[in-house]
């Protein structure tokens, strides 16, 4: 089964950052008591705890935290580092650094390797710097792509793992602001640990661990359900790894979600549900229990436990295991089958003229001497002269015995609808599709008819 979507060594990149961490709203607040001190030499001025070291830089960054526009303030830092590569507040530039980058980084490409090398810079001060690894977490596989520098990938997997080992340190109660509703904080939280799990995925598929890219799609849709385009890539992911069912039940996920987090423009959807139904169809053989899925990956991001949808392969080598049991078992219905697959076949004609036609069947072959069918109907109801039955099927008729005059009241009280009959008789008619064999005047032992039994040839 061809599975075209949305391939798993295509990064899908956040939509955006954290709220409560996009902003330079971050930056320490000693960087900004800093802005505010007086001038070197000032009466009265309090001892600072960091010192710049004229005017000119205090004046520099005084404006840095004043600017709004972060392509202005990125100019801004740059001077800074270029007057003072050496300073107080190497630490707290790093920082403003690193916030402007990320700012500019959603519009801006060009910026993003500088943001992931001063997030490196920051975690090699601080190895849980909680937002540098998160911000490589979230722009290092946009920076690799598909086919990323081994380096990349080491950094990109260190940061995944520290977003996931420190989100309960960074989201502790403790340190929800008081601004912030505590249902977005906990949002936030499971949206950082699943853009993690996202980073972790990009790094096992760049080297070909589809295992565990897997189940990383997998962690991140446990941590964050409303990621309806990380949905369509574990999709692919299990298709090609044949797990179709839950495959499929992601297809249909990843088509039907709108929000409210990421979702997949409309007419992709549509593309998807399409596919969908088509795949669906082929590998089931039906569009049966379709409805079913569609209705529960509306509201979760994972099949449930147990999904079972039976490939048309499946049913059929069912089918076939059960009909060779049956074959075994009953020497009757070996006969049946064997005379259908014959009539069936592509010398049906010819195999019905020379095999079929005007023969008693089963005729004592094999020491059978007659088949046994479900009584399926009986017509016409007051005076009937053809019943048919349902000899490899109950419910669906393959045999019809015919009766040059209609039967007697005392045979209706065993040929009635539901009861099974044995007969036997001489063969004058079949149809290929749908399977129908036509006996005239057969014998039913035990019941009496009005005509006697036809005789015909033996083979």
């Amino acid at each position: 089964m061809e599975s075209r979507f949305l391939r798993p060594s295509k990064m899908i990149i956040a939509t955006g950052t954290l709220a409560l961490f996009a902003t330079t709203g971050t930056v320490p607040a000693l960087f900004a008591q800093a802005a505010q001190q007086p001038a070197a030499g000032q009466a009265g001025a309090a001892a600072p705890q960091k010192n710049y070291k004229d005017r000119a830089e205090y004046d520099l960054f005084a404006k840095i935290t004043q600017t709004q526009d972060p392509k202005a303030r990125l100019e801004l830092l740059n001077q800074w580092q270029d007057k003072y590569p050496q300073t107080e507040f190497t630490q707290e530039r790093n920082i403003y650094l690193r916030e402007t980058l990320a700012q500019l980084a959603a519009t801006d490409a060009s910026v993003r390797q500088k943001l992931l090398d001063k997030c490196k810079e920051l975690l090699a001060a601080d190895a849980k710097d909680f937002r540098s690894a998160y911000l490589i977490a979230v722009w290092g596989p946009a920076v690799g792509g598909t086919s990323p520098a081994a380096d990349l990938q080491t950094q990109v997997q260190s940061a995944a793992q520290t977003v996931i080992d420190t989100a309960p340190t960074a989201f502790d109660p403790s340190k929800k602001p008081a601004t912030v509703d505590q249902a977005a904080f906990d949002k936030a939280k499971t949206q950082a640990v699943a853009i993690a799990h996202n980073a972790l995925a990009w790094v096992a598929t760049s080297k070909n661990d589809k295992a565990t890219a897997e189940n990383e799609y997998k962690a991140s849709l446990e941590a964050n359900p409303d990621q309806g385009n990380i949905s369509a890539v574990y999709a692919k992911m299990l298709v090609d790894d044949k797990k179709v069912p839950e495959g499929l039940f992601e297809y249909a996920r990843a088509g039907q979600y709108t929000g409210p987090g990421p979702s997949l423009p409309e007419a992709t959807r549509k593309q998807l549900l399409d596919y969908f139904n088509n795949a669906y169809k082929n590998f089931h053989g039906s569009m049966e229990g379709a409805d079913q899925i569609l209705a529960q990956s509306k509201t979760q991001a994972l099949p449930p436990s147990g999904l079972n949808v039976t490939s048309a392969a499946a049913q059929e080598q069912a089918k076939a295991d059960e009909i060779n049991k049956r074959i075994a078992a009953d020497p009757a219905f070996k006969i049946w089958y064997a005379v259908k697959q014959n009539l069936t076949g592509d010398q049906g004609e010819q195999f019905f003229s020379s095999n079929v036609k005007g023969v008693e069947v089963p005729g004592g072959a094999e020491g059978v001497k007659g088949f046994n069918g479900t009584v399926i109907s009986v017509e016409p109801a007051d005076r009937p002269t053809k019943v048919v039955l349902g000899v490899e099927d109950a419910t669906k008729g393959d045999a019809t015995l015919t009766f040059s005059q209609p039967l007697p009241a005392s045979a209706l009280e065993k040929v009635k609808v539901g009861e099974k009959l044995d007969f036997s008789g001489v063969v004058d008619s079949y149809t290929k599709d749908p399977y129908m064999l036509t006996f005239g005047d057969p014998t039913i032992p035990g019941v009496q008819t009005t005509a006697p039994a036809r005789k015909g040839r033996r083979k």
